[in-house]
C-alpha cells in the first residue's frame, strides 16, 4: 500500500511539473507571426516572418521587399545611389559586391536577403548564420522569377493586392505583348537577325542569353547572330559586325556609361563602315536602358518587354508605350 501512495504522489507530482513548463514548451514551438517556409535558389529551406528585420544586400531584392509592404532594417549603397529606393531609417550596409558584416550586424537585421549568383554573397553565409542572421539566397532571371520571389514576399506581408498590382497585372501585359507577336506572325516578313553586345570601358563583347536581354530576344524567337559565331563572346570587332550586318544592334553598358558610350564612339562609330550598316540606316541600333536592361526592372519587366518589341517590329508595335 506504501508503494502505490508513493507512486501516486510520484504521478501527482510529475503532473504538476507538466503544467508548470507548459507555457514555457507552447512559448518554444509557437512560430513568430505570419512565418512562411520555402526552399531558397540555393535549395536550402529558409523561413521568413513579419517579426524579421530584413537587410537585402542586393538593391533589386530590397525593392521586391518595399513593393510587398516590407521595412528594411538595412540596405546596400547602390539601392539608394544608383536606384533612388526611398528606404527610412534602413542602415548602410555596404555595397552588392562587399558588404560590410559589422554595419549588417550594427543593423540589427535578423534575415539578410542574398544574391545566389554573386560568390562573395555565398561566401558570407557561414559568417552570417555564425552570429544568428539567416540567409535567404534569390536568383532572378526572369520575369518568372521575379513573380516568385515577390509570392514569397508577399505570403509574409499578406499583401495579395500588392502582389496582384506588382506582378499579375505585369504579367498580363506581356502575354498581350506575346500574344500580339504571335498573331503578327513576323510582320517584317523575314527572320530577324539581332546582335546584342556589351560594351565596357576598354572593350566590346557580344552577348548570347545570359543576361536580360539576350533571354527576351530568346524568347522572342529572333536569330542572336553570337550564336552563330560563339567566338564574337570572346572578341568583337567592326569586321565581325560589317560581316554579319545584323538588322538590329542592342548595346548593353557596362560600369561608367558615359566611359563606355566614348569607347563604342572611337572603336565602332567613327568607322565610315558602320555607318553602312543594316540596322544603323534604319534606325535600329540602339542602347539600351540601365534601368530596364542592366538593372532587374523588377514591376517594370513589361516595360522591357516592350521596348525590344517595337523596335524588332515597329510595324506591328508602333503604339506600344515602351
Amino acid at each position: 500500500m506504501r508503494s502505490l501512495a508513493n507512486n501516486a504522489r510520484r504521478a501527482c507530482s510529475l503532473l504538476a511539473l507538466f503544467f508548470l513548463l507548459l507555457p514555457l514548451f507552447s512559448c518554444m514551438e509557437k512560430k513568430p507571426e505570419g512565418e512562411y517556409t520555402f526552399t531558397d535558389d540555393l535549395g536550402r529551406q529558409v523561413s521568413l516572418s513579419k517579426d524579421d528585420k530584413v537587410a537585402a544586400c542586393h538593391a533589386s531584392f530590397a525593392d521586391c521587399w518595399l513593393l510587398c509592404g516590407g521595412t528594411l532594417a538595412g540596405v546596400t549603397a547602390d539601392a539608394v545611389e544608383e536606384h533612388g529606393l526611398e528606404v527610412g531609417d534602413a542602415s548602410i550596409i555596404g555595397s552588392a559586391k562587399r558588404v560590410n558584416v559589422e554595419a549588417l550586424l550594427s543593423s540589427g537585421a535578423t534575415v539578410a536577403l542574398l544574391s545566389a549568383d554573386l560568390a562573395a554573397h555565398r561566401e558570407l553565409e557561414g559568417t552570417l548564420e555564425g552570429v544568428g542572421i539567416s540567409c535567404i539566397y534569390f536568383r532572378v532571371d526572369t520575369f518568372e522569377d521575379y513573380a516568385r520571389v515577390m509570392g514569397h514576399f508577399t505570403a509574409v506581408s499578406g499583401r495579395a493586392d500588392l502582389y496582384a498590382q506588382h506582378v499579375t497585372a505585369v504579367g498580363e501585359r506581356i502575354d498581350a505583348l506575346r500574344e500580339k507577336l504571335l498573331a503578327g506572325n513576323n510582320p517584317a516578313g523575314e527572320e530577324r537577325r539581332v546582335l546584342l553586345m556589351r560594351v565596357y570601358s576598354s572593350g566590346i563583347k557580344a552577348k548570347s542569353d545570359d543576361n536580360l536581354a539576350g533571354l527576351i530576344l530568346k524568347e522572342y524567337g529572333v536569330t542572336n547572330i553570337a550564336d552563330e559565331h560563339p567566338s564574337m563572346l570572346e572578341d568583337l570587332g567592326l569586321e565581325h559586325i560589317v560581316a554579319t550586318d545584323p538588322d538590329v544592334i542592342f548595346v548593353l553598358t557596362m560600369g561608367s556609361e558615359e566611359t563606355a558610350k566614348s569607347y563604342l564612339s572611337s572603336h565602332i562609330e567613327s568607322n565610315p563602315a558602320f555607318a553602312d550598316l543594316r540596322a544603323v540606316k534604319s534606325g535600329a541600333y540602339v542602347i539600351l536602358p540601365k534601368d530596364l536592361f542592366h538593372y532587374k526592372p523588377n514591376e517594370r519587366w513589361d516595360e522591357s518587354y516592350a521596348y525590344l518589341a517595337k523596335i524588332l517590329y515597329p510595324e506591328l508595335f508602333a503604339q506600344t508605350q515602351a
